[in-house]
């Protein structure tokens, strides 16, 4: 609808129009929010800074700490048998590893030199292969210069699943008496080893 000059209505006119009461209707409301809120910010009740996200994973962790470790019985790769139980008295490095594991691949190194650098009746890793043949790691470790590590072979997965191992390498520190103080995930380097070492090693 249409007004014209001389007061006549256009009534055929249908085109929709803004009044500018509907305009001061509208924007009372937001202008009220926009003060309430300056004067709460005024009040120090909203800080100018964003809060610190909380973190959304952790690491995983094991049951086992604080716990006397499984005992268990493992070959070596000489036909040996080694009794978990039999070690206690040294500080023990239960490292769960396998040669398809590119991280077991980077950390032997590491492994060797810290067992190079101990006494008879020192630190020991027992080095717990997960279901493959002493024929497959022994060409493994001979590819790759490694030698005088105590491997274990853990054909049936039992020890791994006492441990409920579910990374590889997964390293659980044993200290003298046979309880388990650590879990320690992914590659171990000489100095993780030389640190655990002097944490738990007296």
């Amino acid at each position: 609808m249409r007004i014209f000059q001389d007061g006549y209505l256009d009534m055929n006119d249908t085109s929709p129009r803004f009044h500018p009461a509907l305009f001061v209707l509208l924007t009372l409301p937001l202008l009220g929010v926009i003060g309430a809120l300056i004067m709460v910010y005024n009040a120090g009740g909203l800080s100018s800074e964003l809060p610190t996200p909380l973190p959304v994973a952790t690491l995983p962790t094991s049951l086992l700490i604080g716990r006397t470790a499984p005992n268990f019985e493992l070959e070596t790769l000489d036909g040996e048998s080694v009794r978990l139980s039999s070690l206690r008295g040294r500080l023990l490095f239960l490292n769960f590893w396998a040669t398809w594991c590119e991280p077991c691949r980077r950390e032997l190194p590491a492994l060797q030199a810290f067992t190079e650098q101990q006494s008879d009746d020192g630190p020991l890793v027992l080095a717990i292969n997960n279901g493959e043949t002493p024929d497959q790691i022994n060409t493994f470790l001979a590819e790759n210069g490694v030698s005088g590590l105590a491997v274990l072979l853990d054909t049936g997965f039992a020890v791994e699943q006492q441990y409920e191992v579910d990374f590889f390498p997964s390293t659980f520190i044993v200290d003298s008496g046979g309880i388990v103080r650590e879990m320690h995930l992914g590659e171990l380097t000489l100095d993780d080893l030389n640190a655990y070492t002097a944490q738990y090693g007296s």
